[in-house]
């Protein structure tokens, strides 16, 4: 019992250092439960950037996306946008690529990449298009892309890029239309085939099918009986493309609408396929 007294006043000589160390385990306690401060615009794009040059696009978009959360108002935010967007493009994610090029061209219409934007849309397009029997609405959108920015920046080097491109593509649609003109012919729509060959002849003249275009007008005017018109048709395939392989199948049409021969067969579209196929036509 005589410990007690002295025991107490050890208890109370403790107790201001033991609520000293509550205090101080508190506070770091705080400190480790408490978040790291918001990486600034700079960073945000420093760390997205390191990404994007790893070709780690998809890790790149977060940081570059942060920067329009937080700060939109920052020297960093319009590269930002552009940023993402090329992210999606260049990881060949198209149809997130065109919403977010399609953002920025309406947001920032005089921003100097521009162009880029542009050509990029209408390689997205391109790129989704897949054969000539498919939907050609793809390649008309790209088509639209590469002539706007030739049309706005002629002296763009993107335009200079988009010029083979536009090319292709046009090639491409020409061989859409041949491949359903064709498709009519040989169901014997004769009607239904004719715009089509003559649309290549009038939007894509140099697409290096117009002879074969000609040759496919020629037979369908000779099957409708209009022998005028299928004249004329053979004979400008002659006279315009005279290394056309097709030329001697035309001449040879040429000859026998000249001496009237082989129009017993005129009623039957398949006979006539059977017929002038034995005979050497095309």
């Amino acid at each position: 019992m005589a410990d007690m007294p002295a025991r107490r006043g050890r208890a109370k000589r403790l107790l201001p250092w033991g609520l000293l160390c509550l205090v101080l385990v508190g506070v770091g306690a705080c400190s480790w439960f408490k978040e790291k401060p918001e990486l600034s615009a700079e960073e945000n794009f420093q760390k997205g950037m390191k990404e994007f040059e790893k070709e780690h696009y998809q890790n790149a978009i977060p940081f570059f996306q942060k920067i329009l959360e937080n700060y939109p108002f920052s020297i960093y935010a319009v590269p930002a946008e552009l940023k993402i967007a090329e992210c999606y493009f260049l990881d060949e994610k198209y149809p997130e690529a065109l919403v977010h090029l399609q953002g920025f061209e309406e947001l920032h219409p005089t921003n100097e990449q521009i162009p880029y934007v542009l050509w990029m849309k209408g390689v997205a397009y391109l790129d989704q298009f897949s054969t000539i029997d498919r939907d050609v609405s793809a390649l008309e959108s790209a088509q639209r892309e590469f002539e706007k920015l030739r049309s706005r920046f002629p002296d763009s080097p993107y335009a200079e890029k988009a010029e083979p491109q536009l090319r292709d593509i046009r090639a491409k649609l020409a061989e859409h239309d041949f491949y359903v003109a064709h498709f009519y012919y040989r169901a014997g729509r004769f009607q239904a085939a004719l715009p089509r060959f003559e649309r290549i002849l009038e939007k894509y003249p140099e697409a290096g099918i117009a002879d074969r275009a000609l040759y496919g007008m020629g037979k369908c005017h000779y099957f409708m009986d209009e022998t005028e018109k299928a004249r004329q048709a053979f004979e400008t395939l002659v006279r315009t493309y005279p290394e056309s392989r097709y030329r001697k199948y035309a001449e040879r049409f040429l000859a026998d609408l000249q001496e009237g021969r082989f129009r017993i067969v005129s009623q039957s579209f398949r006979m006539k396929e059977r017929f002038f196929r034995w005979l050497g036509y095309e």
